[in-house]
């Protein structure tokens, strides 16, 4: 039988005056689901971002708590739960922009995991991002919503120009900016993955996948080191926004 353990940590950067990254991290249960983890970079106005990413994480995990007793007995009725839990933080989000001014265009990126059974149930909105990882790689379970990954599915630009462009933090979808989001969901089988990592783009804009894998690999085991040496070499390569970090192991327990 497996389990998930993991941590998380939010840093400011090198060049941000406020974070607006917020995470939750859980290995025991959150409602129905048995661990729970998320990673929320909010956006728009003075304090809104940080508002926005807060209370995304907060009206998500206040609908799963109080759907305690619904009837789960398929995949795809997990991933309606969690799918739920993600409108109705947008709905938060966006009605309190609606009758506060200066709250008003607020929203924020969400990815939101669980482990279940060795399924890894996955909902995203916004360019945070999912890594699936074992020794021999380093997958991107999620695509980025922004305006450079468009572009570049459509041909305009190259994977270099993307790393570049002067538009790649432009997201294009995100949650409570709207009345409705659309969200993707996937599911994953974690038989041959052994870590996972949630990030903002805080991290991923600064350093490569190959250089996420070769760090977790060289701290094998010690989460904590793992999330701080990602963190320090963000902060290294220039740190231009907050860093948001949250990286789950699966491990093996007797039953």
């Amino acid at each position: 039988m497996n389990s998930v353990i993991a941590i998380g940590k939010v840093d400011i950067g090198k060049k941000r005056k406020k974070n607006e990254d917020a995470l939750f991290v859980s290995d025991k249960p959150v409602g129905i689901l048995p661990n729970l983890y998320i990673v929320a970079d909010g956006m728009g106005g003075h304090k809104a971002g940080g508002t926005a990413s807060k209370l995304a994480i907060e009206s998500f995990c206040s609908y799963v708590e109080t759907h305690d007793t619904l009837d789960i007995k398929t995949r795809e009725d997990i991933i309606r739960l969690i799918k739920m839990g993600i409108l109705h933080a947008n709905h938060m989000i966006y009605e309190q922009a609606m009758h506060d001014e200066s709250y008003k265009g607020m929203g924020t990126t969400f990815t939101v995991a669980t482990v279940i059974e060795d399924i890894l149930y996955l909902a995203h909105v916004g360019d945070t991002r999912l890594y699936l990882i074992n020794r021999n790689s380093i997958f991107q379970a999620t695509t980025d919503h922004s305006l450079v990954q468009e572009m570049l599915t459509q041909g305009y630009i190259s994977e270099i120009e993307l790393k570049e462009h002067p538009q790649r933090h432009i997201i294009t979808r995100a949650v409570g900016t709207y009345e409705k989001v659309k969200i993707d969901t996937l599911m994953y089988d974690m038989g041959k993955v052994e870590y996972i990592i949630l990030c903002s783009d805080g991290l991923t804009s600064m350093i490569t996948d190959s250089v996420i894998h070769k760090i977790v690999y060289d701290h094998e085991e010690d989460l904590e080191k793992i999330v701080d040496t990602l963190i320090q070499e963000a902060n290294e390569q220039g740190g231009l926004d907050n860093i948001a970090v949250v990286i789950a192991k699966k491990y093996e327990v007797n039953k």
